[in-house]
């Protein structure tokens, strides 16, 4: 699919050589069957589960992932599952579910004009009340779709850190009379894959309130962000969380499903498996 009139240009998100050369001086690349693999550990925040984080590993291995699983986890004793990512283009390695896919907006013609009246505006510090309310929903919401109980805290902890991040940018919008707003879009504008070696901007969250316009809005605020990395040169990249039940799994798949309908291509993704 080709990338939009003006835009930037399609970010493969393969592993790049220099990433295979700087894990390597780091002790963090070896081989399995001679064959290159990318991974450490990982103590992941919302769990406090300690996985085995592969960030890259051969196609060969990820076509036999029981033979992968069982290396890492005998060469990672202490880890009780192992996150591996999977590139766009590979079929999911077998054995693992699906636990994050990250997609590119390269929408295939213009947003035909809003049917519905919206007013959008970017937030400003008065809005980092509002903003945070709906991050805190989403990070509850993520880490509960995956059976993980957060605290308080760490949801706290982690929008503080989103609405302080420098590059952070969020969207609003309203109905037109309106003074509060229905929901928001938050983005990172300077992300970076360190894998590809390609800078991104990382579309965090959008929410909307109000059920009856959240098509609308949502596409209000997704032509906002992508004119937001258009401007800047980069490619738009928004994930999907994949909950850990079947029914939530299936509600996942379908929201990929749909936005590869809307012009979203899919990059990379991320696939769990859990100690046998």
């Amino acid at each position: 699919m080709s990338p939009a009139p003006g835009g930037p240009p399609p970010a493969p998100f393969d592993v790049d050589d220099r990433y295979l050369r700087a894990a390597d001086e780091a002790g963090l690349l070896s081989r399995i069957d001679g064959l290159p693999v990318v991974a450490g550990e990982y103590l992941e925040p919302a769990s406090g589960e300690l996985q085995c984080l592969v960030e890259h590993a051969d196609p060969a291995l990820l076509a036999r992932a029981s033979h992968l699983l069982d290396t890492l986890f005998r060469c990672h004793p202490d880890c009780t599952s192992a996150v591996v990512r999977v590139p766009a283009h590979l079929p999911a390695p077998p054995g693992l579910q699906p636990l994050l896919s990250y997609l590119r907006h390269t929408p295939p013609q213009p947003p035909a004009a809003a049917s519905v009246p919206l007013r959008l505006t970017e937030a400003a510090e008065a809005d980092d009340a509002a903003v945070g309310q709906w991050l805190a929903r989403a990070i509850r919401d993520a880490s509960a779709g995956r059976g993980h109980t957060g605290t308080p805290e760490g949801t706290e902890q982690a929008v503080r850190q989103l609405l302080e991040a420098p590059d952070r940018r969020s969207y609003l919008v309203r109905t037109p009379d309106a003074l509060e707003a229905i929901g928001h879009a938050t983005v990172l504008t300077d992300a970076y894959d360190d894998v590809s070696g390609t800078e991104f901007v990382d579309l965090v969250d959008i929410l909307i309130d109000d059920a009856r316009l959240r098509r609308a809005a949502i596409e209000r605020l997704v032509a906002a962000c992508a004119d937001t990395a258009a401007a800047l040169g980069k490619p738009l990249i928004g994930n999907v969380t994949h909950p850990v039940d079947p029914e939530g799994r299936e509600r996942a798949a379908g929201v990929v499903a749909a936005l590869r309908r809307q012009g979203w291509t899919p990059t990379h993704g991320y696939a769990y498996a859990a100690r046998p």
